[in-house]
């Protein structure tokens, strides 16, 4: 692997990722302040709206970057254009559908959802706007395959920093000069998919100029090829949505606005990750794709390896820190709710990906040897599982709203630790066991990294009481654990040869 350029593609994404989860930190509290969290909980629900409709894009935005990458590598520019005018003429078909949907949805909205009577014309606006930058995103979502089958992440990441950029600055700017609404988010929304849409384009003729938009090269069997593949992909969104991206609509039926709303305030932290996990990982996909197009297993299990040490030190040790100083971080973020609940609750929602975060790119396997059906057909039957368990909870336990997060720790703990380290290692024809001992490893690795903070904590060589001492005990903490983390992730030998190419670098 391109060492280089994995580190350019890995702090750029890096990067990227901070200024989104930045907006998110600032706007938050500002928001609860002004509006409310019943106000605030609308705006994560109506992104988990698109979450849904992204069950019905996965068919063909899953594969195009599989088989465009593929084509390239075979050299294969008539495939490549067939491939990527199938998908764009796919996808805008696609939109046509959304916009009927979409209106049909915003005519209705106070049958679906529990609105207050004071939020009902900003709720309904706000998921008017939302909508509408789906539809754009739909339609283009082509375009950022160009940066993937190049591997140049570094360039994504660079449109979405500045697009973060703007989205704080436009945000600024409306709750500033007008009387703030829940609706203005979703203003931003549409302004920035937009400029994603455009800045995509610029960028998909400059890395791959060979590609021409022309109906010409549409193809029917292509598309269905792609679809007909994709599908499984569709199962599995399907059931990751069920799983993950129900939780607030749930909370909105069996506890109001106010309970959704607090729901809402826990989803920070793992949603922090889920955006660093969905820039990290990917960096692997290419090398992974182009090894298993050479037919070279040692070299696809090699990376796999590697990015299983990335999400290691890049994810979980940060979250090493915030299991023991989640509390004191919601106290400092939002001192008018209850830390210690938004804390627990956030722990409980993290349960599951602490077990499958150690190999989180295990489920690129699927897709690389395109065995999709089995592992789709078990995320139905753990979705499904999940959905029943979840409203048995609400119904007849006496957890309350902690009853949602619970009910998705239990089956997703179930599933990562029985069928998909197993059925992965089978894609691999490896030992069942092969995944096993590496979840072994890192929770063995995670459950020392937060020994060692609770340690620190006890000592109290640092009194967390406002956000600068905070930083400063996160700062010290975590370059402990980064030193831990390097010796228990890579030999002597690899680390020695780091510190040299370091030194080299700084001599120059």
């Amino acid at each position: 692997m391109d060492r280089r350029r994995f580190v350019v593609n890995l702090v750029s994404n890096f990067f990227s990722a901070l200024s989104g989860v930045g907006i998110s930190f600032f706007l938050t509290p500002y928001i609860v302040a002004h509006l409310g969290k019943e106000a605030y909980g609308f705006f994560p629900l109506s992104n988990n709206f698109v979450m849904y409709a992204g069950i019905i894009t996965t068919a063909l935005n899953s594969m195009s970057s599989r088989y465009i990458t593929i084509s390239l590598e075979k050299k294969d520019i008539k495939e490549v254009n067939v491939y990527f005018n199938s998908i764009l003429f796919g996808n805008l078909l696609i939109s046509l559908g959304f916009i009927v949907l979409s209106a049909l949805f915003c005519l209705f909205i106070n049958n679906i959802l529990d609105i207050p009577p004071a939020l009902f014309h900003d709720v309904r606006l706000l998921f008017v706007f939302i909508l509408f930058s789906l539809i754009i995103n739909v339609s283009s979502a082509v375009f950022s395959v160009a940066a993937f089958a190049v591997n140049r992440f570094d360039k994504l990441a660079y449109i979405n920093i500045i697009s973060n950029v703007l989205k704080l600055a436009a945000v600024a700017f409306l709750f500033y000069l007008f009387k703030p609404q829940i609706y203005f988010l979703g203003v931003v929304t549409v302004l920035t998919a937009i400029y994603m849409c455009f800045a995509n384009y610029r960028l998909t003729k400059k890395l791959l100029p060979e590609v021409v938009i022309d109906r010409s090269f549409f193809s029917w069997s292509a598309l269905s090829l792609i679809a007909g593949f994709g599908m499984w992909n569709s199962i599995i969104a399907l059931s990751n949505v069920i799983n993950t991206q129900l939780d607030l609509l749930i909370a909105n039926h069996f506890f109001g606005a106010s309970g959704m709303g607090f729901l809402s305030l826990t989803k920070f932290i793992p949603n922090a990750i889920y955006i660093l996990l969905g820039i990290v990982v990917p960096i692997f996909l290419p090398e992974m794709l182009k090894a298993y197009a050479q037919d070279d297993m040692e070299k696809l299990k090699s990376t796999l390896n590697l990015s299983f040490k990335a999400i290691f030190i890049v994810v979980l040790l940060p979250l090493a820190v915030f299991f023991v100083y989640g509390g004191d971080f919601f106290r400092l973020w939002l001192p008018t709710q209850d830390s210690s609940a938004l804390h627990l609750l956030s722990v409980i929602t993290l349960l599951p990906f602490i077990v499958h975060g150690t190999v989180e790119t295990v489920h690129h396997v699927f897709i690389i040897t395109n065995k999709l059906r089995i592992a789709s057909i078990w995320g139905i039957f753990i979705a499904v599982l999940n959905f029943i368990l979840v409203i048995l909870l609400c119904l007849y336990s006496s957890l309350g709203i902690y009853a949602i997060p619970a009910a998705a720790a239990i089956s997703g703990v179930f599933s990562h630790l029985t069928f998909t380290p197993i059925y992965a290692a089978h894609c691999l024809n490896e030992k069942r066991s092969y995944f096993f001992l590496k979840i072994i490893r890192g929770l063995a690795g995670f459950t020392f990294l937060i020994a060692v903070t609770y340690g620190w904590r006890r000592a109290d060589l640092i009194t967390v009481n406002s956000w600068f001492t905070f930083i400063l005990n996160c700062i010290c903490i975590g370059l402990v654990l980064l030193i831990i983390t390097l010796f228990m992730q890579f030999d002597r030998a690899t680390l020695a040869n780091g510190y040299r190419k370091i030194l080299k670098k700084v001599k120059l």
